[in-house]
């Protein structure tokens, strides 16, 4: 299920209300918009008409311009440098790079180039002096208000008479390259390395020709500035040269100098002395001696360390290897049996075992005595070792001395031999780009060439007069919408029953046409020819006066805001109808100040309704009986006090005795905003019909009568527009019913 159906049927509806409202909204809108622009659309074809004549003629007389093209590709710059081993290094081209070059075609050295070699300074185009002046520009030029402020203005320009030949010569020539500047146009293409150049000129092939030719001399140029460029390394690299080649002549001559004067000899590649040799070879024994004297010390510290613990100096290795003790040890062994053989035979005390055992103890001191022999010599060979290793390192710190002195010799000659390789190096690093330079200066090429020639252009670039002439009718049109636009909402009139009901709240009980030239008279168009459309328009008032509620309503008043509105002639009319359907009927001119309804019965209107209030006549001698069928008729009457004259108590009685006699009474009252009677009468009759003019009674007028009705509580019943142009109305679409009479015209007898 969607969400929309999970919502209550409730809460769904008041969900969709401000939708549906929105879209209805939205297409009253546009029909209202649709219509305003309809009614306004002779308005519309009109300004359309005075934009397009003017802009045809204009077209007309201006020359036709036309535009060539070419374009220029820009490559990548071959960029030498004088200290590499690369004959050429790429060079990265972008955006600006391109724009550059567009700026240096549209330069003004290029544009002085261009003319001189075109001779366009004797081109009557180009030289303002040479030009005749068209009758249209001095037309417009002295149509031209700004041309009338600038002449008023002071000024602060130099008199060409107080300038010099020269000066004169410049300022013509300045002039002539920005006239040939405004006709060309340099484009880079977005995002290429093509640069598109534009000329436009009133002669098709001069265009094509000055385009052509600025294109040429632009890669000219190019190449020019590549010549100069190599002309330029040349000689620098020339005068470089010679510095270079007297550098490495001295160079070398202070190493060969410095050489001799300490005696320094060459060995291949390298330099070696005596010294040296010494050096490496005391270097070698010192070693040598250092490592001896340190197992010697080692050998001999282990002795010591085993005589101070008390161990046994036998277990050494080097009594071990003695040839001597190991003779002893075996004597030793050999006593020490024999004394074991014979303990076993003999007593301790024995001769035999005593003799024994004192030649055990000679044997072992004579191995005590070789042991201190052989530690004696450890430390006399450790202290020989030591004065051979001091005897060396004195020779040795000797030797260095001497060595140090040779040594700072050899990095001075060092130095100087280096200086002489570098500045020789360069020296010919410097010669084969000099020879390289002398043979690329014969085959230069430049960083750009054409690769579009411009032809002739076949048709003119300005003016464009479809395009014009479009633009102008698109702003034509939209001017000529919002005119439109304009004067509907400067337009304070009504022309439709939507509009008098939004401005009213009321309903529009009818639409009352405009009679045009009629010969028969309102009277007998009602009574002889009821399918006339004035009589069904009436038959429409009295149908919604009918059918507005079930209570019967015996008094009508008809007012309107302002004079000339047609309430006399819809009073008239309104009585005609009801006087054909219902019993007695009674018209009552109530507007004593300009009474017209006896003009349109033909009857005396000098005493009527005045006289009575007055007192001076009876009402039922002043009615005028039967001017058509049960159509009775008071006039207005004529009366010097009329300020005075109705006022609410007679009047109401006057009704009063008059319903008793009548069914309907129709009064004709003066506008509600001329005078008070009107509101006097209001709030005496049962339904006040409110007439508006179509097209004529201003919005305020309107709101104004509404307004004054309402405030004292007056029955008003509903609108009615009068003297509606139907032909007009249908045709500008206001969109009530009134817009569809041309559809039913068959249901009219006309």
């Amino acid at each position: 299920m969607s969400l929309l159906n999970l919502v209550r049927p409730s809460e769904r509806e008041a969900a969709t209300v401000p939708d549906a409202d929105f879209q209805e909204a939205f297409r009253k809108s546009v029909r209202w918009a649709w219509r305003v622009l309809w009614r306004g659309k002779f308005l519309i074809l009109a300004v359309l008409m005075a934009a397009l004549v003017p802009s045809v003629l204009y077209l007309q007389q201006i020359p036709p311009r036309y535009t060539a093209e070419a374009r220029i590709m820009i490559e990548a710059a071959q960029v030498r440098n004088a200290l590499s081993e690369n004959m050429f290094m790429p060079e990265w081209i972008g955006d600006v790079t391109v724009q550059t070059e567009a700026d240096l075609i549209s330069s003004r050295m290029l544009a002085r180039r261009v003319i001189d070699k075109l001779g366009l300074a004797n081109d009557p185009e180009f030289n303002s002096k040479l030009r005749t002046p068209r009758p249209l520009d001095t037309f417009m030029a002295a149509l031209n208000p700004l041309s009338w402020l600038v002449s008023t203005l002071p000024t602060n320009e130099v008199e060409p008479s107080t300038l010099s030949e020269s000066a004169r010569a410049d300022i013509e020539q300045a002039a002539l390259v920005q006239t040939f500047l405004g006709g060309l146009q340099v484009a880079p293409q977005r995002r290429t390395l093509i640069i598109s150049v534009r000329y436009t000129s009133e002669n098709r092939e001069k265009a094509a020709l000055i385009t052509n030719t600025i294109a040429q001399l632009y890669v000219l140029d190019r190449l020019e500035a590549g010549f100069e460029d190599t002309r330029r390394v040349a000689t620098w690299l020339g005068e470089r040269l010679e510095a270079l080649r007297r550098d490495v002549v001295s160079a070398e001559g202070a190493v060969e100098e410095y050489r001799a004067q300490n005696g320094l000899r060459r060995k291949g590649e390298q330099q070696a002395t005596v010294t040296d040799q010494r050096l490496s070879e005391l270097n070698s024994r010192l070693m040598i001696a250092r490592a001896d004297l340190a197992q010697k010390r080692a050998r001999l510290e282990q002795a010591r360390q085993l005589m101070r613990s008390r161990g046994s100096v036998e277990a050494f290795s080097d009594v071990l290897q003695s040839p001597l003790i190991q003779r002893l040890r075996e004597q030793e062994a050999t006593t020490q049996r024999e004394m074991s053989d014979a303990l076993k035979v003999y007593a301790d005390r024995h001769p035999r075992i005593l003799g024994l055992r004192a030649e055990l103890n000679e044997i072992r001191s004579k191995i005590g005595h070789e042991v201190d022999k052989i530690a004696t010599s450890l430390t006399a060979d450790a202290e020989a070792a030591a004065a051979g290793v001091r005897a060396l390192e004195s020779d040795l710190n000797g030797l260095q001395r001497q060595s140090d002195v040779a040594g700072e010799a050899e990095v001075r000659l060092r130095e100087l031999e280096r200086q002489a390789d570098a500045s020789r190096s360069l020296y010919e690093s410097f010669l084969a780009r000099f020879k390289r330079e002398d043979q690329q200066e014969r085959m230069q090429r430049a960083n750009a060439r054409i690769v579009s020639q411009a032809d002739i252009p076949t048709s003119p670039s300005y003016p464009r007069k479809l395009s014009l002439l479009m633009a102008v009718s698109m702003l034509a049109l939209m001017g000529g919408a919002m005119l439109v636009f304009l004067l509907d909402r400067l337009d304070n009139a009504l022309r439709s029953a939507d509009e008098t009901e939004d401005l009213t709240s009321l309903p529009t009980l009818a639409m009352i046409p405009y009679r045009r030239g009629r010969d028969l008279s309102p009277m007998k168009e009602i009574l002889e020819r009821p399918r006339s459309v004035l009589a069904d328009a009436v038959r429409s008032l009295r149908t919604s006066l009918e059918i507005a509620d079930g209570e019967h309503s015996p008094v009508i008043m008809i007012t309107s805001s302002v004079p000339k509105e047609g309430k006399t002639f819809l009073s008239f009319c309104l009585g005609l109808i009801y006087s054909k359907m219902e019993g007695r009927v009674l018209l009552i001119d109530a507007d004593v100040y300009r009474p017209r309804l006896h003009t349109l019965t033909g009857t005396d209107g000098e005493r009527g309704l005045a006289q009575v209030l007055r007192g001076e006549a009876k009402v039922e001698d002043l009615i005028q009986q039967g001017i058509a069928g049960t159509l009775d008729f008071l006039p207005a009457g004529r009366s010097p006090d009329l300020p005075e004259l109705i006022k609410g108590a007679a009047i109401e009685e006057l009704l009063k005795d008059l319903l008793t006699r009548y069914d309907r009474i129709i009064i004709d009252s003066p506008p509600v905003l001329a005078v008070a009677d009107t509101r006097v009468l209001a709030r005496l009759a049962d339904r006040v019909i409110y007439l508006v003019r179509w097209n004529f009674t201003p919005r305020d007028a309107v709101r104004n009568g509404i307004k004054l009705l309402n405030g004292i509580g007056a029955p008003v019943h509903g609108v009615v527009l009068s003297q509606v142009d139907q032909r007009k109305h249908a045709r500008y679409g206001y969109g009530d019913y009134g817009q569809y009479y041309g559809r039913y015209r068959d249901y009219y007898a006309e």
